[in-house]
């Protein structure tokens, strides 16, 4: 096990000095690199659970129409929820504490899924709720981590820089976890591929103790007056419910296009091959963007991409096929990184200019995500109201990526209304 970690460190390291020249990664500090290694570690270890926890599902369930739709629901739930009652430890324990609980988290959803694999269906929404509250644990220190070690120069980097390892990561644990599923007997794949993904979940707890220590904010969490904030003030109303319309989309496209290939190949190698190929072009795309994204035009890409990806969804209508649902997640991949970020950085921006943000930076990260998390269920439900067939199927996906138009015009209000603050008071120290 020591020769593993160490082997498995070699690597990391390997990795990250390459990509760093790649993509000017000289710019970030220290302390974003340490973290940026263990969040790599995290990304090995669970990568691989939306993908392949769905497929199991399908594969055991009597229903298979559905049950991987409703645990990506229950899933949804208690990541927003889980959002808040961390927001609520962040007040009282440093960034280590939560980061390790969402890790623990994870691997009990491996656990979870060795007991009970071939009855998988029948805990799913227990699975679903231990996944959902490990992954708001955990993303909420990763949101925070990204505020603290970058600025508003850097930010679009500092992403870029981690989707390139999230490309990299993508291009072969889905590709080799989808080879060994298919090709060992029975269920001996699932076993051997959760069981590395355990390991390297525990190495990541021992990369967790080497993270520089953030001290709990301290006091009490203040949902009341953000709350009151949201439905009283612009450019709070905006932050919020652009994420709300971000998640309509993302939340569905996270997964339902390797469902629906796997609805019509029942092949979890081609499934791991698909996941790849958005790898390879997720990580395409995370330079391009690193390149070529800077603060001035982050709202025009936005746009662009939305045009582009209902386009493209729109040709869904004339054939589905194994050929066009690749087509789809590759484009998906590409564009999606234009379309979903800039909401980030738009709500960093209020943390950075709106006066006395940054005293609530705890509870809008984790409101943001709880209505961000609202969309991904609507997102979701909508697939499973409309009738299950090939067209309804297109038809869910076309409109969800419709949304993304108020997406964009949302984050646009919520930047003109951020900078009017900062004119403001430009102003009054004149």
């Amino acid at each position: 096990m020591k020769n593993f970690f160490h082997s498995m460190k070699l690597i990391l390291n390997r990795m990250k000095t390459k990509v760093s020249f790649a993509v000017g990664a000289d710019r970030l500090n220290k302390e974003f690199l340490q973290f940026s290694g263990m969040h790599l570690m995290y990304l090995l270890a669970t990568s691989i659970t939306m993908v392949f926890v769905n497929t199991l599902l399908m594969r055991v369930a009597a229903d298979p129409n559905t049950i991987a739709l409703k645990y990506n629901m229950v899933h949804f739930v208690f990541v927003g929820l889980s959002m808040t009652w961390a927001a609520m430890f962040m007040k009282k324990f440093n960034n280590k504490v939560i980061i390790v609980i969402g890790v623990s988290l994870s691997m009990l959803t491996y656990l979870l899924t060795f007991i009970f694999m071939e009855n998988l269906d029948q805990v799913y929404a227990i699975v679903a709720m231990v996944h959902g509250i490990a992954t708001g644990f955990y993303w909420i220190i990763y949101f925070d981590s990204l505020l603290i070690y970058s600025n508003d120069d850097t930010r679009d980097l500092a992403m870029s820089f981690l989707g390139i390892f999230a490309g990299i990561i993508s291009l072969v644990m889905p590709l080799v976890s989808g080879a060994a599923i298919q090709n060992l007997p029975g269920f001996l794949g699932y076993y051997v591929v959760f069981g590395i993904c355990f390991a390297i979940a525990t190495y990541a707890v021992y990369l967790v103790t080497k993270l520089p220590v953030v001290a709990p904010t301290g006091g009490k969490t203040k949902f009341r007056l953000l709350l009151k904030n949201i439905y009283t003030k612009k450019v709070w109303f905006f932050v919020i419910h652009m994420d709300f319309f971000k998640g309509i989309r993302e939340g569905a496209f996270s997964f339902f296009l390797n469902v629906l290939l796997f609805k019509i190949v029942q092949s979890e190698g081609l499934v791991g091959l698909n996941t790849t190929l958005v790898g390879v072009t997720s990580m395409i795309s995370c330079i391009v963007a690193g390149k070529i994204m800077r603060p001035n035009n982050r709202m025009k890409l936005m746009l662009l991409g939305t045009t582009i990806l209902t386009s493209l969804a729109c040709i869904l209508f004339f054939q589905l096929n194994t050929i066009t649902i690749l087509m789809l997640s590759i484009a998906n991949s590409f564009l999606g990184f234009f379309v979903v970020n800039p909401t980030t950085t738009t709500m960093y921006t209020v943390l950075e200019l709106v006066p006395n943000a940054n005293e609530l930076k705890t509870e809008l990260i984790s409101t943001s995500e709880c209505y961000k998390n609202f969309g991904r269920i609507l997102g979701v439900l909508l697939i499973m109201v409309l009738p299950q067939t090939n067209f309804y199927y297109v038809l869910s996906l076309v409109i969800l990526t419709v949304t993304q138009y108020v997406t964009v015009l949302f984050a646009k209000i919520t930047l003109k209304s951020a900078k009017n603050y900062a004119v403001v008071k430009e102003n009054s120290e004149c």
